[in-house]
């Protein structure tokens, strides 16, 4: 029997041999799952998260202590909340209602610079991370500012802060703006519809968007551009700039006028001294007096001060049907005065007169027609009178080719002119009515308009063969024409008539006539629509 157990030098069989390494991991019992090394982790966040909130609680720039002192900081005032709330899910912020804002050592009782019934802020964990300064959206709801009358401003010195914080957008819907009037009356209402303030910073200003309700004349204006920075030494030089539009305003708040006026522009500039630009149109303007409804539409150049609202006027273009008007002046405080003062240089070149006289009388077709020019300085003070009152006027005028609609009155015309050439009425007139000769006008003179009543002075009026130099008043309240003067005629006075009123006139021809022809005194009384022409056997000795 074969014994495998002894060495045969021919079969050697070797037995298997097991490593000490293989042995060790043999030996080495099987790994089980260990809890204790997930809570060592668990704990480990845990620690950390625990930090970072109380790093967050400490440092968290939306506490009631943060907000209050930045906002004291930005508006230094008396500041009180009634309720604030801190919110930290799922974004980061505050709700603070109840805010109001008072003047430093003001009354008890005293109306607020401000109030808001909810301040709403909201920011984002990255943003505290990535951008600490940044808000992400404030939202005002219920916002009120009462802005006091330039004696009492000074109490309250806010409105600027070098805060690095910038708002990425700030929207208040709703809002009331009320400026105080040092007569006691009504504060003036600005309802703002919708205010929306984007990327507001300290440093770099802001761009804004608003909506808002105009009180006088009561309108809706839009408006987008950027305000800013801020410039807290010279508030005058802050940087502004923009478009806008002016919708359905109701010019009939004003005493005698009325038509719904729109207007857009744009505008440039630091806030004491800006630049506008734009047009207005008003379809259907009208002076309720002359009861005439006309297109007005302007073009406009102008320096607003945005600080006091004074508005000083460039260049104004305004069309009135076919007569274009120019204008330059002013709507500024005046020393002495506690209004606003209008004061306005008025041009017309190559005019119809005709459409001017649309704007002062009523008839349903102007009295005259011809080219008019004239120049005209005109002060508004706001006495707080009537407008006819209140308007004071110095100006000249010219009117050439004029003829009158008014057939009567054309065909008084007709006669002057022939009786200053010496033809007799009655004699060598063509009856014919579309045959008739029509002359025309020339008139120019002088006129001042003061408490409703116009004083013309050079009043001049010739027509071919006659000419008259004349001064005196018109009363635009009543209407009453009051005007004295020298009517001279090419002819002899006697020339001027026949029959029985010849004969007293060749009396009187030694007085009146001269080298060439005559001069009569006459006068001119009655009212617009009922004028007397007569001698005038009481002249005024000038």
């Amino acid at each position: 029997m074969l014994d495998l157990a002894t060495e045969d030098p021919v079969l050697k069989v070797e037995r298997p041999t097991i490593s000490a390494q293989a042995r060790e991991i043999t030996r080495a019992p099987a790994r089980t799952f260990d809890p204790s090394s997930i809570w060592m982790w668990i704990l480990g966040a845990a620690a950390l998260l625990a930090a970072a909130v109380i790093l967050l609680l400490r440092y968290f720039p939306f506490s009631e202590k943060s907000v209050t002192e930045s906002l004291r900081e930005t508006f230094p005032s008396e500041l009180t909340i009634d309720h604030f709330e801190t919110v930290y899910f799922p974004h980061p912020g505050c709700k603070a209602q109840g805010v109001t804002f008072r003047s430093a050592g003001s009354a008890p009782g005293s109306t607020p610079i401000a109030t808001i019934q909810t301040l709403t802020i909201q920011g984002s964990y990255s943003d505290l991370l990535w951008r600490p300064h940044h808000v992400s959206n404030v939202f005002l709801e219920g916002l009120r500012i009462h802005v006091p009358t330039l004696n009492d401003v000074g109490s309250f010195n806010g409105g600027y802060t070098d805060s690095k914080v910038t708002i990425g957008e700030l929207l208040t819907r709703g809002a009331v703006l009320d400026f105080a009037r040092s007569d006691g009356k009504p504060p003036v209402r600005f309802e703002i519809h919708e205010l929306q303030l984007q990327d507001a910073s300290a440093k770099g200003g802001m761009g804004y968007r608003v909506n808002l309700r105009n009180p006088t004349p009561p309108g809706e204006i839009k408006s987008t551009g950027h305000f800013g920075p801020f410039n807290a030494g010279e508030p005058h030089k802050t940087q502004i700039s923009g478009s806008y539009s002016f919708e359905q305003a109701d010019l009939s708040v004003f005493d005698g006028i009325a038509g719904i006026v729109s207007a857009e522009g744009k505008f440039s500039g630091p806030l004491g001294h800006v630049y506008v630009e734009g047009t207005t149109d008003t379809p259907d303007f009208e002076v309720l007096r002359s009861k005439h409804a006309n297109r007005l539409s302007t073009r406009f150049q102008a320096w607003v001060n945005g600080v006091n609202g004074d508005v000083t006027l460039n260049n104004v273009k305004a069309s009135y049907l076919n007569t274009e008007i120019n204008a330059t002046g002013s709507v500024a405080h005046k020393q002495g005065w506690d209004r606003k003062f209008t004061s306005l240089d008025f041009a017309v070149s190559g005019g119809h007169i005709q459409d001017i006289l649309r704007i002062f009388v009523s008839e349903k077709r102007p009295p005259l027609d011809g080219i008019t020019s004239f120049q005209a300085h005109v002060t508004v003070p706001p006495d707080g009178k009537p407008f006819l009152k209140e308007v004071t006027l110095q100006g000249d005028f010219d009117i050439g080719a004029g003829r009158f609609e008014n057939p009567p009155r054309q065909q008084s015309v007709d006669e002057l002119s022939q009786t200053g050439r010496g033809i007799k009425k009655g004699k060598d007139i063509d009856t014919n009515e579309n045959a008739a000769e029509h002359v025309t006008s020339q008139v120019h003179g002088h006129v001042d308009v003061k408490n409703g009543i116009a004083n013309f002075t050079a009043l001049a009026f010739s027509v071919p063969g006659a000419d008259a130099l004349m001064n005196g008043t018109f009363n635009m309240l009543n209407e009453k024409v009051n005007l004295h003067g020298n009517l001279r005629m090419d002819s002899k006075f006697s020339q001027s008539t026949s029959g029985i009123k010849a004969l007293f006139a060749k009396v009187l021809d030694p007085f009146l006539n001269k080298k060439q022809g005559s001069v009569v005194p006459v006068l001119v009384d009655g009212t617009y629509n009922n004028p007397h022409f007569g001698l005038d056997l009481n002249p005024i000795k000038e």
